[in-house]
């Protein structure tokens, strides 16, 4: 995002091999032929704004397995249910904070959409033209009308949605790409997200807990420790933070696959101040 990327203190390539005896999933390949909602969460009860005007609204980040047309996205694409049935389109959907070209699989609705001591969101269904592609795709296609996705609530904290292996196409142009490593891994979080407890920028403590694993022609895996953690500081604002971090990487194995992304526990926390649980996240 902001051009920013934070260094580890110690930075250290670890090919461990082990003993596998299931085949990881290639997520070189990002045809991804289905659309999905991969995470929608409650970020918080208040407190968001929209350009157009109006405030004191809540926000729900909505993750895609594919990229969004800009073109497309409007707030009658979206209804949010809630618990004792009623149901709210959102006063805006924004590509924002997330706001790069190769972020586009997340949008932000902001409306009024429940309280935590009353009616909550449960619910929320695609029921408009909205428009997506996979990752290397050029063609956009209608997402499907009818699309669900159960709503987090506000007290849970961040978890891994996705991660894939960002192109060098993707990342022409790209102000906030890593400035260190030859591979380059997008995950994206369910939520904005930064330092916990205090809401910091990350620093050396996400850098080191992160780690990639990759599965090997031979069928075994090994785990890469990212040398930095791009995608940082995109905006002015530590708060205005987005929900994506791009681990950048030594070079790798002859095909090697990605095959999980693992981080350890209370390193993040949500705009609600909730922190990460640790993450396994499998493709």
């Amino acid at each position: 995002m902001f051009g920013k990327s934070v260094l580890a203190l110690v930075t250290c390539l670890l090919l461990t091999p082990m003993a596998t005896s299931v085949a990881a999933t290639n997520n070189s390949d990002l045809s991804r032929g289905t659309a999905k909602i991969l995470s929608a969460s409650w970020g918080l009860n208040g407190g968001n704004s929209c350009p157009s005007g109006g405030s004191g609204f809540d926000n729900v980040p909505v993750t895609f397995n594919w990229f969004i047309d800009p073109a497309s996205v409007a707030p009658t694409d979206f209804l949010i249910t809630r618990d004792d049935g009623t149901t709210a389109n959102p006063a805006c959907a924004l590509l924002f904070p997330p706001d790069e070209k190769n972020e586009r699989q997340t949008i932000d609705l902001v409306g009024d959409f429940g309280d935590p001591a009353g009616v909550r969101p449960i619910t929320l269904t695609i029921t408009g033209s909205l428009k997506g592609r996979a990752m290397t795709s050029t063609h956009w296609q209608k997402i499907p009308v009818g699309l669900t996705r159960a709503i987090d609530q506000i007290e849970g904290g961040p978890y891994i949605a996705d991660a894939w292996m960002l192109t060098s196409k993707m990342l022409q142009g790209d102000k906030n790409r890593c400035t260190v490593g030859k591979n380059f891994v997008r995950v994206a979080w369910s939520n904005g997200m930064t330092a916990y407890p205090n809401g910091d920028e990350v620093g050396a403590a996400v850098v080191d807990s992160y780690s990639a694993v990759f599965t090997l022609p031979d069928g075994k895996s090994i785990v890469v420790k990212p040398l930095a953690v791009g995608d940082l500081a995109d905006h002015s604002k530590t708060s205005m933070d987005d929900n994506m971090h791009d681990l950048c990487l030594p070079a790798l194995p002859k095909g090697a696959q990605l095959s999980e992304v693992r981080i350890g526990a209370s390193l993040l926390r949500d705009p609600n101040g909730d922190p990460n649980a640790a993450q396994q996240f499998k493709l």
